[in-house]
């Protein structure tokens, strides 16, 4: 016991941070605008829908809250 007591604590290592990948700006088609809603009106999340199609979260958000779809801009408005 009286060894225990006179080890040095291991410094405490820390794992590396994950990198996250920074991709390239793309921006999802206007035919799939319609497909894109409709995924997230069934369940799929905003985040979900986004890694599927490869763009950023910001990306999937302007097309689902655009000013310009009365259709989402009526159920927010309930």
């Amino acid at each position: 016991m009286a060894a225990a007591r006179d080890e040095v604590p291991a410094a405490r290592v820390r794992a590396p941070r994950q990198r996250i990948e920074r991709r390239e700006t793309h921006k999802i088609p206007a035919s799939q605008f319609g497909r894109v809603r409709t995924l997230a009106r069934y369940g799929m999340t905003p985040t979900q829908v986004a890694e599927l199609y490869g763009v950023g979260i910001d990306e999937v958000e302007r097309i689902l809250f655009d000013a310009g779809s009365t259709e989402i801009n009526v159920s927010r408005n309930k």
